[in-house]
């Protein structure tokens, strides 16, 4: 039997959605860490953030050649409150994840520049993607079991 790379790749994108509503629930906002650690809030702010930048980074590449783009500083992770972010985020990855099943076997070829990074196509950033997804799950795991590292 053959890989399908886009198969698992879409299905990593949808396992994330089952892992991290298992791990969020009804979550508490009031779930805090002392140090430097993020919180869970500040996690799935950062989960919804980066959804965005990939999404739009998908978007350009499958309808622009080669389109330049740029890493951006991180914006401000307390902004939502935990259940907000981690139901915005559900619902632009349900969308991303229509996206990326509406992409033909070739389109997942197609490329652009991510500066500082290089050259990156769009399978490799929904690989990409997809491994951020298990880190951040992990980090949340961890949360909630009461040790920050």
């Amino acid at each position: 039997m053959a890989f399908d790379e886009p198969a698992d790749l879409i299905g990593s994108c949808e396992a994330t959605l089952d892992t991290l509503g298992l791990l969020v629930g009804d979550t508490s906002d009031e779930i805090q860490e002392s140090g430097d650690a993020w919180t869970i809030a500040e996690i799935l702010n950062h989960l919804l953030d980066t959804e965005r930048r990939y999404y739009g980074r998908v978007r350009r590449m499958r309808s622009e050649r080669r389109p330049k783009m740029r890493v951006l500083p991180d914006p401000d992770y307390t902004r939502l409150a935990a259940l907000r972010a981690w139901s915005l985020f559900y619902e632009l990855r349900r969308r991303h994840i229509r996206l990326l099943r509406s992409l033909k076997a070739d389109e997942w070829r197609r490329s652009g520049t991510l500066t500082p990074v290089g050259r990156v196509t769009i399978a490799s950033l929904v690989r990409h993607m997809t491994a951020h997804d298990s880190m951040h799950a992990a980090q949340i795991a961890r949360r909630l079991s009461g040790r920050s590292s």
